[in-house]
């Protein structure tokens, strides 16, 4: 169950009724929502959910040990919880990765390995709660919060069923503060959770499905067998599929968590019209970039210790968040790829060397330089996140290469290409520009109509974008991260 079928939207339906009907015993209310959420983890396979209640408990124990200690201790207790947590990770996400590289790598040096073989399914939603789980024990050792005193907030906040699969990654001081007291009491900004919801299903079920089930995993499985225009094709429109497969589960997860009464953070804030790379990654899977910045960028001492070593430390963090996205040599390089291009980015800018600053000998005018600085910083970080799609997208390293070599092999014949998928791609760019400016149009229309004239347009949006999606829905692309 998840929130593309009808069995969710009843789930769904009958948790918002009980919800807001018990806020008036705001304990009741708490372990409400987390039974609701265990029973929401369970259903997608049992067997985790032992592991994500005790991982839980582990942590809300570690959290009040740190608070108890003096700095040292809590630096000692802190660093243990981080090893601990990220060796849940590792086991379940790299053991394989770990076994192989070992195998292959020890009988040169002369050593022996003979490492288990084991057949590990990798639990939904792990590294974000992980995730979750480290940030609240720093923010606990550093002292910006103090520490949770009820396991049952602590494990909801853990839990919470909207974002347990794939993000936000919310911080425990932005959610605990939300359970006090019973929360919220009204639903604020009605209007902006509903469109929410409608464009984060447009975006899946419409936009990226058709996309990924008529290019793009074809083209990306076997290159070798298309042509140049449809290896452009399939790696542009790739950069679309992500993005609305991602962003429409992250708009989900926000509106549903708005209409049960909790604010969540926003996750993406149109990131293809960044004009840099760290415009980019302000705008692109905002928990997680900030997470990095946070707790792995700064606490390796960040921009404060010289060039070289903000550079170091710059690349480092991106690669350790291509290892986040999965073992696999290819996704470690999409990290470094965007960890050594924001290197140079910052590089080129702390130097005044950007090459649009041949433009100031131009007789243009100012604001005209700014306008072509503008759009050359747009197209090139356009292109250079497209080109680092490739590699995060494709089976295998090779087969990243496989595909960017496929844009420069020559052919005599030009494949027949789907017209509506083009256009499809096509629309999909258009609605990069298009989506704030809709989105806000939408939420004032909804405002002004009658309640029951809007509630027959919301039940024939839903009803439209249920028809047009495909018998077969791709799974969210994050699962499996």
């Amino acid at each position: 169950m998840f929130f593309l079928t009808i069995e969710f939207f009843a789930f769904f339906f009958l948790v918002l009724l009980l919800n807001w009907l018990l806020k008036k015993w705001p304990l009741v209310w708490r372990l409400f929502l987390l039974l609701v959420s265990y029973y929401f983890y369970w259903l997608w396979d049992f067997r985790f959910l032992g592991i994500l209640v005790v991982v839980s408990i582990f942590n809300y124990i570690l959290g009040l040990l740190i608070e108890r200690n003096f700095w040292h201790s809590r630096r000692f207790i802190l660093i243990c919880g981080v090893i601990a947590n990220v060796a849940v990770l590792g086991f379940f996400k790299y053991y394989d990765f770990f076994r192989v590289s070992m195998e292959t790598f020890l009988p040169k040096l002369g050593f022996s390995t003979n490492l288990p073989f084991l057949e590990i399914i990798l639990p939904v939603g792990i590294s974000f709660y992980i995730f979750r789980n480290i940030s609240y024990l720093a923010d606990v050792a550093w002292g910006k919060i103090k520490a949770e005193k009820s396991v049952i907030d602590y494990s909801l906040f853990v839990a919470f069923f909207p974002q347990l699969l794939a993000g936000p990654i919310t911080r425990a001081g932005d959610f605990l503060s939300q359970l006090k007291n019973g929360g919220n009491r009204v639903i604020t900004d009605f209007y902006d959770n509903i469109t929410l919801i409608i464009l984060g299903l447009f975006k899946k079920l419409v936009l990226s499905s058709f996309l990924v089930l008529n290019l793009t995993d074809d083209v990306f499985a076997v290159p070798q067998n298309h042509s140049a225009e449809a290896i452009f094709l399939a790696i542009l429109a790739y950069t679309l599929v992500i993005y609305f497969d991602f962003s429409g589960y992250s708009d989900m997860a926000i509106g549903y968590s708005g209409l049960l009464g909790f604010k969540l953070p926003a996750n993406f804030n149109t990131p293809y019209l960044a004009t840099s790379l760290k415009d980019f990654w302000k705008r692109w899977h905002i928990s997680l970039s900030s997470w990095i910045k946070d707790y792995i960028y700064i606490p390796l001492g960040g921009n404060r210790k010289g060039a070289f070593r903000k550079n170091f430390n710059l690349i480092f963090a991106m690669t350790i968040s291509g290892l986040w996205h999965g073992s696999a040599g290819h996704y470690i390089f999409w990290g470094f790829w965007h960890g050594v291009g924001s290197a140079f980015e910052h590089l080129f800018s702390d130097k005044s060397k950007m090459p649009m600053t041949q433009l100031n000998n131009a007789k243009t005018s100012s604001q005209i330089k700014e306008k072509l600085k503008k759009v050359f910083g747009w197209l090139a970080t356009f292109i250079f996140v497209a080109v680092g799609w490739v590699f995060f997208r494709a089976p295998s390293f090779q087969g990243a290469l496989a595909m960017l070599g496929g844009l420069f092999k020559p052919s005599n014949v030009v494949e027949a290409i789907p017209l509506l998928v083009i256009l499809v791609t096509v629309g999909g760019l258009l609605f990069l520009f298009l989506e704030k400016p809709a989105s806000t149009g939408f939420n004032r229309l909804q405002a002004r109509l009658p309640f029951a004239l809007w509630l027959v347009i919301i039940v024939i949006i839903f009803i439209s974008l249920f028809n047009l999606s495909p018998q077969t829905v791709p799974p969210f692309i994050y699962f499996s991260f």
